[in-house]
């Protein structure tokens, strides 16, 4: 960590690496360095059914102890979004900012129920090169279905940028709920973009949130 600088901790999504986020992490402005993250209960070491979202956040309670960071400005994409919504709702002593793009609120029960039926059907060899066996990814997903982020979302009052790409339809309620629900929110639907638009358009997306975070350490 660079001396006196202010952390930015990225979440990656359900089956997504740490190295899905290098280029933002080489794109932070002045003042800002960063630390990607495996969400606890999702790395190669887990077993099926380690994931929930409680034990994740102590997870990244623990890392930030760790590395002495007191507070950290939380980027998350899909899961990992949800992962900082989480930590924010936990850990609110412990966000200086979000970042949410792609993220959920209350999760459609049939979509959820369609996502687990498609990954059943899958060869394990397809479900494990994405780095989870089939159990692991059935074992989030249900965790994932029972999440239900209305009525607390009010609580969180860390500065939030909420993303979500044009073409990412099926997130873009959430979207629009969340930056309606939290006090401080403000919402950019990308134009073009789809889900994991910080590997379709890296670059936009390194530029989007480091003015964010520029315009945070100015006051603004």
């Amino acid at each position: 960590m660079i001396a006196d600088a202010e952390t930015v901790l990225f979440l990656p999504g359900l089956g997504a690496g740490t190295d899905t986020w290098d280029l933002q992490l080489r794109a932070l402005p002045a003042g800002f360095t960063g630390l990607a993250t495996e969400i606890s209960g999702l790395d190669q070491a887990a077993t099926p059914g380690a994931f929930t979202f409680a034990a994740a956040t102590l997870a990244l309670r623990d890392l930030l102890d760790e590395r002495g960071v007191e507070r950290a400005h939380v980027c998350g994409l899909s899961l990992g979004g949800m992962t900082a919504t989480h930590f924010a709702l936990d850990f609110p002593e412990r966000v200086a900012s979000l970042v949410l793009s792609g993220s959920q609120v209350r999760p459609h029960p049939a979509l959820t129920a369609s996502v687990r039926t498609g990954v059943r059907m899958l060869p394990e060899s397809i479900a494990e090169s994405r780095g989870l066996t089939k159990a692991m990814w059935l074992g989030a997903l249900g965790v994932i279905a029972d999440v239900n982020f209305r009525g607390r979302l009010t609580s969180i009052q860390a500065p939030t940028l909420v993303l979500c790409g044009s073409r990412d339809v099926i997130n873009i309620p959430a979207a629009r709920e969340l930056a309606a629900t939290i006090p401080n929110a403000e919402l950019r639907i990308i134009p073009r973009a789809g889900h994991p638009w910080n590997q379709q358009h890296p670059e936009l997306f390194s530029r989007t949130i480091a003015e964010f975070y520029a315009r945070l350490a100015r006051g603004g």
